[in-house]
C-alpha cells in the first residue's frame, strides 16, 4: 500500500510543478510517452502519460508503456524510492531489484523529471 501511495504522490508532485514552473513545463513538453513504475509480477504499479506538456496518470499497469521501471517487489521499491538515495537506486539496478524495460532514453528522461518535481 505504501508503494501505491508513493507513486500517487509522485504524480501529484509532477502536476503541481507543471502549474508553477514554466521551465519544468518545457521539460515535460519534450516527450509524448507513457512511463510506468511497477512490480515484477504486475500486481502493483502506476503509469504516467505525458502528452503535449501535460500529464495524466492512472493506477495499475499500462499495456502501452514506452518504458518501465520494474521493481522486484513493492517493499523494496518503497524502501529505495522513499529514501531518495541515488546510491540505493544504483545498488538496486546492480543486484537486479530494479530493471528497466523499453526505451532507455525515456527512462532517463523520466527519472530526471521525477527528481525535478521535488
Amino acid at each position: 500500500m505504501k508503494f501505491k501511495i508513493l507513486l500517487y504522490i509522485l504524480g501529484r508532485k509532477i502536476k503541481s510543478k507543471l502549474k508553477k514552473d514554466s521551465e519544468f513545463k518545457k521539460k515535460i513538453a519534450e516527450k509524448n510517452c507513457t512511463v510506468q513504475i511497477k512490480t515484477d509480477d504486475n500486481s502493483s504499479g502506476r503509469y504516467y502519460t505525458f502528452k503535449d506538456g501535460n500529464l495524466t496518470t492512472g493506477s495499475g499497469v499500462s499495456p502501452n508503456a514506452d518504458a518501465s521501471l520494474v521493481w522486484a517487489n513493492a517493499k523494496i521499491a518503497y524502501k529505495v524510492l522513499a529514501s531518495g538515495s541515488q546510491d540505493k537506486s544504483m545498488k538496486a539496478l546492480q543486484d537486479g531489484s530494479l530493471k528497466f524495460e523499453g526505451d532507455g532514453t525515456t527512462v532517463l528522461w523520466f527519472t530526471d523529471v521525477a527528481k525535478k518535481s521535488k
